[in-house]
């Protein structure tokens, strides 16, 4: 993703938020590193015209229907899954809940329709923001969580890839 000017190039955001630099392009002398307030998109900006979006997944990015949930056994809660895909997932924990005890931990995924689950997944925490939703003039506040899963095993990663192909949008 690449925009013109000092913008995001995922959300079109002009809050921009300066960063350490992590990348190899954020490397370079006149480089600029920033992190998009709104949309939490990591930007590097070599030149003063140009942005451009650094992707940290490397597989596609996949929205789940409202019905699939996530379940942390440690605490015994269930957050919205916001995005999927079959190297982890960002989920939504309401900001007064109890965050994740360890940075390693087994989630369970739900679909709330037909009862099935996908049970025991090893996922590791990457990254967790602070947002703010308005919703019918309404404001919330939730922790977003990113988690990558780690040592999938064959069937598990069969049922998370038949999973995103049939609900993923």
């Amino acid at each position: 993703m690449v925009a013109f000017g000092r913008k995001c190039p995922a959300c079109g955001g002009k809050n921009l938020i300066a960063r350490s630099s992590n990348s190899w392009l954020a490397a370079l002398p006149a480089a600029r590193s920033y992190a998009c307030a709104d949309c939490h998109q990591q930007i590097v900006q070599p030149f003063a015209f140009v942005a451009i979006g650094v992707e940290q997944r490397h597989l596609s990015r996949k929205r789940m229907p409202p019905f699939f949930l996530v379940r942390i056994p440690a605490t015994n809660q269930y957050a919205r899954i916001k995005n999927m895909s079959e190297g982890g997932l960002c989920f939504n924990l309401d900001y007064n809940a109890l965050p994740p005890a360890r940075r390693f931990l087994q989630l369970d995924l739900y679909n709330c329709n037909d009862g099935s689950s996908l049970e025991q997944i090893p996922a590791e925490i990457v990254a967790t923001t602070k947002q703010t939703l308005v919703n019918n003039g309404f404001k919330t506040t939730v922790r977003n969580n990113c988690a990558r899963f780690v040592n999938l095993n064959q069937a598990q990663r069969k049922v998370l890839a038949t999973c995103l192909g049939q609900y993923g949008i």
